[in-house]
């Protein structure tokens, strides 16, 4: 039998789930709520401050720097740079989890999507069948423009 939820427990559930992982203010809401629909499938009666709780829980982690989404923003593009991922397939993913557009833009340089490009291409081992290999910088969501030019220069080499 689970214990009800309490606003304490909700912290320290968070609290866990910060030790695992690095999160955004808003996957963290995700990650309580899914805690709550679990309760109430095992049918254990959960307050109506619930939503209240959360709230000051994030409000709380935040306050003591638990929680920061602009440190998590720009980890998650500094990991995602790196493994050759597109500009627009990291502002997708951020955006899904929550963190604002304006944000997002502020970390994300697009200066560096030619790097990123030649990271990919190097990764994926393309530059054998051009055609094969714009189509899949086309999917990982590089532009037409870059996708040529990287793969341009691979021929070259």
């Amino acid at each position: 039998m689970q214990k009800p939820l309490t606003e304490k427990r909700l912290e320290n559930i968070t609290l866990y789930y910060l030790e695992r992982f690095d999160a955004s203010s808003d996957k963290v809401r995700q990650m309580l709520k899914r805690r709550i629909q679990k309760q109430k499938m095992q049918n254990i009666p959960v307050d109506k401050n619930i939503n209240i709780w959360i709230e000051n829980v994030i409000q709380k982690m935040q306050n003591l720097g638990y929680i920061n989404d602009e440190r998590y923003a720009e980890n998650v593009i500094r990991r995602l740079s790196q493994s050759g991922k597109s500009t627009r397939f990291i502002q997708q993913k951020l955006v899904a989890e929550g963190i604002s557009p304006t944000l997002v833009d502020n970390y994300l340089s697009p200066d560096d999507e030619l790097t990123r490009a030649q990271t990919f291409v190097h990764k994926k081992h393309l530059g054998h069948d051009y055609q094969k290999d714009l189509a899949k910088m086309a999917r990982a969501g590089f532009s037409y423009e870059i996708a040529q030019q990287v793969l341009k220069g691979e021929e070259d080499v």
